[in-house]
């Protein structure tokens, strides 16, 4: 593409979509969470700062409904391709739909990508080491590679088991602790092959691999109130346990 977002001599990946879904409040006049103020800076420019570490040959879009998420991004010196469609928009953004509208977006501007990683821009602590270690596990048939935590104790109506060919089971009865590793998709990033998502949304993905990631890195922004947490982890002094 003419116009790339990372600068030079970094890490090259081909055929790679970074897309960011930053829903925002559309006719809210609030302060939508994307743009928290983390450590001095929106809560998306952290998500923009990790994309543009991943490869020189990797598009950044940030996909949102909201002006004000666009004119930020805009001001962070990322160009935002399109204003995603007021159809699209619900407060709960359908992922899987953003995904095939941005795909759509390139592919008429003949631009087509082989892998679509998405990033979200509500965990601060997902890094790019963390994203190019699980890029190395999208092998072979594999749909997607995905952050995962591990569980200690029941929670949510899911949980996740790997299977002896080393795809992630989802399950919804009680686990039992112990006999195996359980997991939860943590939500801070994925790593899919647009063939697979141009077939069938996520949902349905049968060959999924994990990618483990400590608490801290999963620690996800529901609200306010969860940024002075994030504080407190940016002043610990700790390394990047990629």
């Amino acid at each position: 593409m003419i116009q790339r977002n990372q600068g030079a001599n970094l890490i090259t990946s081909q055929n790679t979509l970074v897309i960011i879904p930053a829903s925002g409040n559309s006719d809210d006049d609030s302060t939508t969470a994307e743009l928290f103020t983390l450590g001095g800076k929106p809560l998306i420019y952290h998500a923009i700062d990790t994309a543009r570490q991943l490869a020189d040959n990797i598009e950044i879009c940030v996909s949102s409904n909201d002006m004000n998420i666009i004119r930020t991004v805009s001001n962070y010196g990322l160009h935002v391709p399109f204003k995603l469609p007021h159809e699209l928009y619900t407060e709960i953004l359908d992922v899987d739909e953003i995904v095939l509208h941005a795909i759509d977006h390139y592919a008429r501007k003949e631009v087509n990508f082989d892998n679509i990683v998405l990033l979200s821009p509500y965990s601060p602590f997902c890094r790019a080491c963390h994203i190019l270690k699980a890029a190395e596990l999208l092998e072979g048939e594999t749909e997607m590679v995905t952050g995962v935590k591990i569980l200690t104790q029941p929670t949510g109506q899911y949980y996740l088991t790997e299977n002896e060919d080393g795809y992630l089971q989802k399950h919804s009865d009680i686990p039992t602790f112990g006999e195996k590793d359980v997991y939860k998709y943590n939500a801070a990033f994925a790593i899919l092959r647009t063939g697979a998502i141009r077939q069938y949304p996520r949902a349905f993905f049968r060959r999924i691999k994990k990618y483990v990631m400590d608490m801290k890195a999963s620690f996800f922004v529901h609200s306010m109130n969860d940024i002075a947490h994030c504080e407190q982890f940016l002043m610990e002094v700790s390394e990047c346990k990629c």
